[in-house]
């Protein structure tokens, strides 16, 4: 049996345990420890997040693997869409930019010392949490508090983001660097939208078994060797 085949059948496997286990639950068959409704707030609010996790790196692999949109890997915008999935403003993701680029402007001060890569990732965050530090003295003195605008989440996913972001503009200049920052931006975007919708939110907090049926398509993508989107724009001229 080839691997294709196999892959078929479990996405086909993972679809039909989704569809029994809703089935169990909306004829109430399931065992009460299975009820997500009898769960205290906080545990549901966990479960949501675990489960939207995995959707979001499914839209992530769409983004890179048939769209053929690059993005600094598949956690980071995943992270950062939900992390703001709880914010009432857009000012978070206005700080995220910010601290993008301050953080960008000291990674090249930093270069200048020649520092081992783990010390310097630390010298970084040192720096990027010194950074949202003063941030929040200087908003809170405006009479703007941010604590419930900037969830602590991204901070590590920052420095991280300003280490490949440093590392690709020196590869292959800062246009590229921009362009992957940009999508990767966007994509998590798009990931914070979708999370905040009530439908999507429901699905997954009432239905933890929604994510075989995400499990199947992420296991469909990974067999899947057709163009990229971009590609057809790119080779668009040799199909006249």
């Amino acid at each position: 049996m080839s691997r294709g085949v196999i892959v078929w059948l479990l996405a086909i496997g993972s679809v039909a345990a989704g569809v029994w286990v809703m089935n169990l639950r909306s004829g109430d068959g399931l065992p009460v420890w299975a009820r997500v409704e009898l769960l205290p707030p906080a545990e549901q609010e966990l479960i949501e997040f675990l489960l939207l996790l995995p959707a979001a790196a499914l839209l992530c692999a769409i983004v890179r693997n048939v769209l053929g949109f690059a993005t600094f890997g598949t956690f980071a915008p995943a992270l950062l869409g939900l992390a703001f999935r709880e914010t009432d403003s857009p000012v978070g993701l206005f700080v995220l930019m910010i601290v993008l680029t301050f953080g960008w402007a000291l990674r090249r001060g930093v270069a200048g010392l020649n520092l081992l890569q783990v010390p310097r990732s630390s010298v970084m965050l040192s720096l990027v949490s010194a950074l949202l530090v003063l941030f929040v003295f200087w908003s809170n003195s405006q009479g703007r508090p941010l604590a419930s605008a900037l969830p602590f989440l991204p901070l590590v996913i920052v420095t991280g983001l300003v280490e490949r972001f440093w590392a690709m503009e020196e590869e292959d200049g800062t246009g590229p660097a921009v362009n992957v920052m940009l999508t990767t931006l966007a994509t998590a975007g798009v990931i914070f939208l979708l999370a905040r919708w009530g439908v999507v939110r429901d699905l997954f907090r009432h239905h933890p078994e929604a994510l075989m049926f995400v499990l199947a398509g992420q296991l469909l993508l990974g067999r899947y060797t057709g163009y990229r989107l971009t590609e057809l724009y790119r080779f668009r001229n040799m199909t006249n």
